[in-house]
């Protein structure tokens, strides 16, 4: 009898373990294995970066608070596997420290991120901390919480739980396509005038040339963009406003596009405008039709030759600005030592607010002129730099506006929030996987359709890549939580309790 006693706890002990140990290591793979910048990933010496690295005070609190839960479902997972409390504890806290020498040893390649082997000891001292002394008075809250929560579950009527699923799903699709419409050009002011070498009010002053701006109104693939590197061809791809500042007065393209204005003395040459301090360009009246054609295209490309006099210039100087003043902007690009900025406006940053501003690295490392087109789709924000693409993308989501109506974000935090809020949104219609019995069993359908509508919601505003994947994840959302449920809940199917 006592035999069987013992299987049964090793066989509910497993349970807990792993009903703990997925969903602990999806949250920290995603929090530890995203990128903190876009700067060069791996460093000089590796090796050297690793053993030397350093984490402040709160970073190692961190660490430790993060890998606390993860020892306790390791010691579950042990104890259920017939390995001895001594043997649990030990284990938990080698497993745990394998695994984050591991994740170090991977955040080397990864952009902004700092490894460091102190890391490493305190992943593993918050493992040994959770199964040495929480893991067992932490046990009999999960098996009261388990029962209830399956006591609840079977109780519910079927027609309140379904008639719950189905709105909430239908909440979910409505307020994922609502902010999808948030990522895309569809605010831009009729009132902005464009302005090369500085804001309209003559501030924030950029020297350097400029050969050619175009925009377009549309998303530039790959080939057109290294069709428009020079005015000529980049007219050519009819263009809402083109302006060829190589010949003097500047050449104007376009249906909307207006004369330029100079600011002070800007120097013309055969290489473009010469702009600087008290010297630049403003278009004679603002480019009114463009908004209202880049809001009905839902996507834009701006392409501009541009020359930095000065390479190493830390104070951010406005290139090429679809705006008014400094802090208005329909689309800016702005110099920043050797990154380029791009403010644009979207719903998502508020009337008044042009955060998060794109960073790419290392863009001006010479003099030289170069052909920048940065394009945006209402989803990927791209740049190329003379025809060719800069490795960094952003990606504009949903969760990404909703984060940045709520709480701006820095540009280097972009990417994530959109898979996190489809996880989110697909996570109650987990509960309708394993615990129903019976005619019940038949709610498992919304639960796998749930996913597909969640993520592939967005397309009821713009065909966009971007949700395939936010599908998958939804998808991966609801059958990890299904398991979660089964292995957590099947100990008490006899109604008895550890």
């Amino acid at each position: 009898m006592s035999r069987l006693i013992d299987r049964r706890q090793q066989h509910i002990a497993r349970r807990r373990g792993v009903a703990l140990l997925l969903p602990m290591l999806g949250l920290i793979l995603s929090l530890t294995t995203y990128p903190f910048s876009f700067s060069a990933s791996l460093p000089p010496q590796p090796a050297l970066a690793l053993v030397t690295g350093l984490s402040h005070g709160l970073d190692m609190l961190q660490n430790t608070l993060l890998f606390t839960p993860l020892g306790i479902a390791l010691h579950w997972l042990l104890a259920g596997l017939g390995v001895g409390r001594r043997g649990q504890i030990v284990g938990a806290t080698i497993l745990a420290g394998m695994l984050a020498l591991l994740i170090e040893l991977v955040q080397l390649s990864i952009p902004g991120r700092t490894a460091a082997l102190i890391d490493v000891l305190a992943n593993a001292g918050g493992a040994a901390l959770g199964s040495w002394r929480l893991a067992q008075p932490v046990a009999p809250l999960v098996d009261r919480v388990g029962a209830w929560g399956l006591a609840v579950v079977r109780q519910t009527p079927v027609a309140v739980v379904f008639v719950g699923l189905v709105l909430w799903l239908v909440a979910a699709g409505w307020g994922l396509a609502r902010w999808q419409r948030a990522t895309l050009p569809s605010n831009w002011s009729e009132r902005y005038t464009l302005q090369i070498g500085a804001a309209s009010d003559g501030r924030r002053f950029w020297p350097g040339y400029a050969g050619f701006v175009a925009l377009y109104d549309r998303a530039l693939a790959a080939t057109d963009v290294r069709a428009a590197l020079t005015p000529i061809t980049a007219r050519q791809l009819a263009p809402l406003v083109a302006y060829d500042l190589t010949q003097n007065p500047p050449a104007l393209s376009g249906p909307f596009a207006r004369p330029l204005v100079a600011q002070g003395k800007p120097v013309f040459s055969g290489e473009g405008v010469g702009v600087g301090y008290q010297r630049w360009l403003a278009s004679s009246e603002p480019l009114a039709g463009v908004a209202q054609a880049v809001a009905q295209a839902r996507a834009f490309t701006l392409v501009a030759q541009l020359a930095p006099r000065e390479p190493e210039r830390m104070v951010e100087g406005l290139m090429v600005n679809f705006g008014r003043e400094i802090d208005s902007h329909n689309i800016s690009l702005i110099q920043s030592g050797r990154d380029l900025l791009v403010r644009m406006r979207l719903p998502f940053t508020r009337p008044a607010n042009d955060r998060p501003a794109l960073r790419f690295a290392e863009v001006f490392r010479d003099a030289q002129p170069h052909v920048l087109a940065f394009s945006y789709d209402g989803v990927v924000a791209r740049l190329f730099v003379d025809g060719y693409p800069h490795q960094q993308i952003y990606v504009l989501g949903p969760g990404e506006a909703l984060a940045n109506r709520w709480l701006p974000v820095e540009s280097h935090q972009i990417g994530g929030w959109t898979m996190a809020l489809a996880a989110l949104l697909s996570l109650p219609l987990t509960l309708v996987g394993a615990p129903w019995r019976g005619r019940r069993r038949w709610l498992a359908l919304p639960a796998f359709a749930a996913p597909l509508i969640i993520g592939y919601a967005p397309w009821l505003v713009i065909t966009q890549p971007l949700s395939g994947v936010m599908a998958l994840v939804a998808a991966l959302t609801m059958l990890v939580g299904n398991l979660v449920i089964v292995w957590l809940a099947q100990p008490f199917a006899s109604g008895s309790m550890a």
